[in-house]
């Protein structure tokens, strides 16, 4: 079925455009799967054909996107600025990184710029904004506010919650662009190889990993985050773990093509993944898997 999606999208310039503009219209409402979708289409047109031509999707889907946004909903006062620089992440990021996949054509050095792109921009936002936390903790206490007179109570206190969660939230936030955007060149790259080169994608990808440089870096961050609950630590922190989450999956892909697991795990994990009680546990089986694949893997293997 992808490979016939593939196939369609190709075929001629306007299907792209449309499904590019379709996909971007929708992805407000269903950000999964339609955000990645709609990312992955230039991604497509980036490995396929021309950059200009992958840009030019990308303005089509971020405009629709940004329309329908404006349209339904009030963005709070000083917020606009980070929307949009979010938008700009989320549909030119992965056309540029396809545009750096295609020229070296290493999907892991693709990985690793991507997790550092990230972890620069959230250093900018942290030297940048006055107060980075505050403005989390302002929105976060509006809604929990909307949420009681709904008739939500929370257990703790409250005070103890919004501390939590407007220190965390830039890393998430940081977490889910590096999903998306990363997600969106995995599939655009997929689909690239279903049509020029069946079967590679998935050597590529078996082969994700932060290495010793970038495994160093991550260790650090997660003593220092531990150390001090440093916000920018902690975001930095989220960012790595997810990471390393997305090569502990790469590794179960691994162990399974080798023989080393059964298919049915694997799908289990899948599964699992989408399964809320149990997502979060998840992830962090599948982030110590990653961090130990990488320090124990041999570099040869990852050649």
């Amino acid at each position: 079925m992808h490979r016939a999606i593939a196939v369609w999208l190709t075929g001629h310039p306007w299907r792209a455009a449309f499904a590019s503009a379709m996909t971007g219209a929708l992805s407000p409402s269903l950000p999964l799967p339609f955000l990645i979708v709609a990312a992955a289409i230039a991604v497509l047109v980036a490995l396929r054909f021309d950059l200009r031509y992958a840009l030019g999707m990308a303005v089509i889907a971020g405009a629709t996107a940004s329309w329908v946004v404006l349209s339904v909903s009030a963005i709070p006062s000083g917020w606009l600025a980070l929307v949009v620089l979010g938008g700009a992440v989320l549909f030119f990021g992965p056309v540029l990184l396809a545009w750096l996949l295609r020229n070296t054509g290493s999907l892991n050095l693709t990985f690793q710029v991507t997790l550092l792109s990230l972890a620069v921009l959230l250093v900018a936002l942290f030297a940048a904004l006055p107060d980075p936390v505050g403005m989390w903790r302002e929105q976060i206490e509006q809604q929990l506010s909307i949420m009681g007179r709904a008739g939500f109570k929370f257990e703790g206190d409250p005070d103890v919650i919004i501390a939590t969660w407007a220190r965390t939230m830039w890393g998430s936030v940081a977490a889910l662009l590096l999903g998306v955007v990363f997600g969106a060149v995995l599939l655009g790259r997929w689909w690239q190889s279903l049509l020029d080169s069946p079967g590679s994608f998935g050597v590529e990808y078996r082969q994700l990993r932060l290495g010793l440089a970038l495994g160093i870096a991550t260790t650090v961050l997660f003593i220092t985050a531990f150390g001090t609950g440093s916000a920018l630590a902690v975001s930095l922190a989220s960012v790595a773990f997810f990471a390393l989450a997305l090569q502990g999956l790469a590794a179960a892909h691994r162990s399974k093509a080798v023989g080393r697991m059964d298919r049915n795990w694997l799908v289990a994990i899948y599964v699992l993944l989408i399964v809320l009680p149990v997502t979060s546990i998840v992830v962090l089986m599948l982030a110590i898997w990653g961090f130990i694949d990488n320090w124990l893997r041999p570099r040869t293997q990852s050649a």
